[in-house]
């Protein structure tokens, strides 16, 4: 049965301002991609870029380790500075930190939720704009009732390029309200527009937002458009190539995510509260007002609207990620009938089992992974092939991480490391690689 209940998000309107104007920055070269030039907070953004040699291995073009690493990300504002996007990586065996990269944005970066200027980078700064001296204090662990940041959509992770080498953001100019999709780089706030071409000077003010880098490592960045008078936006990939239309926008559908593979094309999913299986051929997410549904990933460079793929209703499974190709890991959901064996739980199902537009047959529901007690646990990170996963449980004023497989009978373990706790504490997760 599909479900007509739909939880709404509350975004705050806050755009930071500049007196320089957005066209004062259009279309210049945003500099080194390894972020060789001195920036970041207090001159140290070529220091924070290395990567510490006793960490983890795994290549990459950029200060983040390929793998064997988790990546997380926070939003700083100091006082009468830039703001800056903080990129770290903590290998979890020993809870170091092996990484750091800092991208220092344009004052004209949008960075919460407006009706113009949708942009993921709202979803990651949302409650963690703090300074680094936050980050051992317990700032960024959310408030009493949310709790800390789950691990992130993909949609948030794919603000980043695959290195983390380049991040995408909404630049705003304050005097015409136009928006502009753009990247920026380590060290340098220069940023480097995503569409280069020209237009008419007798033309409306642009309004591209929501840039994302498709997954493969191509560097192929993905944005939207939508004018006053549109309901639906346009998508649309650099060099202005146009891909499509969307669904009309709102608090449920506040963008979309980019689903794909390095040997495959990349396609627009407007469903939100997105996760791909690792073989990117499904997706589980919510569609608006059709509750939580599988639906398989188009095999071609298109935009997935909410009502063109058959779906597979989840019931009460909130998608946190997959486990393989073929098994979600749920949590519990909102507006759904309590069920005491999986309050603050975890279990999965299995998707080959789902039936079109029918709620999952008890065969396809897994048992709860956890030992049942009154714990609030929040997924913080899942490993590389989903067999692990990292919780912070809350019990009373009292927060605690630990590691559990995600099979029925796992048996938390608590981890130790004094680093765990600030890895854990600011920021959200993207990624453990």
């Amino acid at each position: 049965m599909r479900e007509h209940r739909h939880h709404k998000q509350q975004f705050a309107a806050l755009v930071l301002t500049a007196a320089v104007a957005l066209t004062g920055c259009g279309g210049e070269d945003g500099g080194s991609a390894d972020g060789k030039k001195d920036g970041g907070k207090n001159g140290k953004g070529d220091a924070a870029a290395k990567a510490d040699p006793s960490g983890p291995s795994g290549k990459s073009k950029g200060a983040i380790p390929a793998k064997g690493v988790v990546v997380k990300a926070w939003c700083a504002v100091p006082a009468n500075k830039p703001a800056d996007v903080v990129v770290e990586a903590w290998d979890p065996g020993s809870w170091k930190k092996v990484a750091t990269t800092t991208f220092t944005l344009p004052t004209t970066t949008v960075m919460t939720e407006e009706d113009n200027a949708s942009t993921p980078l709202a979803e990651l700064c949302k409650g963690d704009v703090v300074t680094p001296e936050d980050t051992g204090t317990g700032t960024g662990t959310g408030t009493e009732d949310e709790g800390p940041k789950a691990l992130a959509e993909p949609r948030v992770r794919q603000l980043f390029n695959d290195d983390f080498t380049k991040l995408a953001v909404v630049l705003k100019d304050t005097e015409t309200e136009g928006t502009r999709a753009a990247v920026v780089t380590p060290g340098n706030a220069k940023p480097t527009m995503v569409n280069k071409s020209g237009g008419s000077d007798f033309a409306d003010a642009p309004t591209e937002q929501h840039p994302v880098f498709a997954p493969g490592g191509s560097d192929q960045v993905w944005y939207m458009t939508k004018a006053e008078n549109e309901d639906k936006p346009t998508f649309f990939t650099a060099p202005a190539e146009r891909r499509g239309k969307g669904d009309e926008l709102s608090a449920q559908r506040p963008g979309f995510t980019l689903a794909g593979s390095p040997a495959g094309p990349a396609s627009a999913l407007t469903a939100s509260v997105l996760r791909l299986s690792p073989d990117s051929r499904k997706a589980a997410g919510f569609h608006e007002m059709q509750g939580m549904n599988v639906v398989d990933v188009p095999r071609r460079t298109t935009v997935q609207r909410d009502d063109d793929a058959p779906l597979h209703p989840l019931g009460s499974c909130m998608p946190l990620g997959w486990t393989d190709s073929t098994t979600v890991l749920c949590g519990e959901r909102e507006m759904t009938e309590d069920d005491p064996a999986r309050k603050n739980n975890f279990w999965t199902v299995d998707s080959t089992r789902l039936k079109k537009d029918e709620e999952p047959p008890s065969a396809a529901i897994g048992k709860p992974i956890l030992p049942k007690t009154s714990r609030k646990n929040t997924l913080r990170a899942l490993s590389p092939d989903g067999k692990q996963m990292i919780l912070t449980s809350r019990q009373g004023t009292v927060t605690e991480h630990f590691t559990a497989r995600t099979a029925p009978g796992a048996a938390p373990k608590k981890i130790t490391a004094k680093g765990a706790d600030q890895a854990l504490r600011a920021g959200q997760v993207l990624e453990w690689r």
